[in-house]
């Protein structure tokens, strides 16, 4: 699907607000409400709006370690890769998974409540897998940027 600059508007106002109702983005991209509701239906078969969620300040809510955690599997073949990411989800903490060309083969996005849950679950959890070779733990000590791509 191309997108035209409308589209592109859709979709980083719906990157801020999620809530935004149908008649108010309907006002900013200066649409009818029908015809916006009909650009976001069609984002969303195409599957480029994939879902729409609140964004959380886990530190107020008790999970005040971010981590950054690099993953590197002994091989990566296929059956090594679905026990890994079936194994991650099941993981509460881990919040974001990526597959990766480097150092590592994923990095993780992990929550949680203190240093020591951190690394229980990286030692129970992750070392506990005999397909895991390496596991590295960056801590983040504050977030300067978390925006939306404003597509041009």
């Amino acid at each position: 699907m191309e997108l035209d600059q409308i589209d592109k508007n859709i979709l980083y106002i719906l990157q801020l607000d999620a809530k935004i109702t149908n008649a108010a983005l309907a006002q900013k991209i200066n649409l009818s409400p029908a015809a916006t509701l009909e650009r976001v239906k069609k984002l969303e078969k195409a599957e480029i709006i994939t879902n729409y969620y609140a964004q959380i300040d886990y530190a107020k809510i008790g999970f005040s370690v971010m981590a950054i955690v690099g993953v590197r599997l002994l091989r990566m073949i296929a059956e090594n890769i679905k026990l890994f990411t079936t194994t991650i989800d099941k993981i509460n903490s881990i919040t974001s998974c990526y597959q990766v060309i480097g150092s590592f083969d994923f990095i993780l996005v992990v929550q949680s409540r203190d240093i020591s849950s951190h690394q229980n679950m990286v030692i129970e959890k992750l070392y506990a897998l005999a397909i895991v070779d390496d596991v590295k733990t960056l801590s983040v000590t504050k977030q300067f940027k978390n925006k939306p791509i404003h597509l041009v």
